[in-house]
């Protein structure tokens, strides 16, 4: 959403960015949903649950997109504290003998890419192409949603594609223009 927003008023994706780090980070209880519910004003949501794998990988790439906008850099230490320790996080990390999320993962390798952190991203690809990628080109062990015990151990649309996009920004074969 920030670069969409950047396209037309900087402020607002700044703006924007704002609000989602202070309810994601600085709220309590931490909560990755939230409800706006006007004269009341933001309710967290208990789903998903704070430790959710695609959580903080969206907002690191979040805060990587944010990086262009007046005073990106501000951004740059939070982003330094959401990047993962492991490589492929667990899908919920109150589930340490739970199922891996590949697709958290390849939207984490696509934000290291934008902040400058090739050497982590590339490690990182490493470890999804060499242990999680199909010979036919598809990214397994992406969970959906725990909880439920829906697609738990599954390729997702959406590893498949950050995947593919990260390898395409690595190897300098997007053509695209970025804000």
């Amino acid at each position: 959403m920030v670069p969409l927003l950047a396209t037309v008023d900087a402020e607002a994706a700044a703006s924007h960015l704002r609000r989602h780090l202070d309810l994601c980070l600085r709220t309590r209880p931490a909560s990755w949903s939230w409800l706006h519910t006007g004269a009341t004003g933001w309710t967290a949501r208990a789903d998903p649950t704070p430790g959710w794998s695609r959580g903080p990988a969206w907002l690191l790439l979040a805060l990587a997109e944010g990086a262009c906008l007046p005073d990106g850099g501000a951004f740059a230490a939070l982003a330094d504290a959401l990047t993962p320790v492991s490589s492929v996080p667990l899908a919920d990390t109150a589930h340490p003998g739970g199922p891996l999320d590949t697709s958290a993962a390849a939207i984490t390798a696509l934000a290291l890419l934008r902040r400058g952190r090739r050497d982590r991203a590339v490690a990182l690809l490493h470890v999804l192409v060499g242990r999680h990628l199909t010979p036919d080109g598809r990214l397994l062990n992406g969970c959906y949603d725990l909880e439920s015990r829906t697609a738990v151990r599954h390729e997702l649309i959406w590893g498949d594609f950050f995947l593919a996009y990260a390898l395409t920004e690595l190897t300098g074969r997007y053509s695209g223009r970025r804000p």
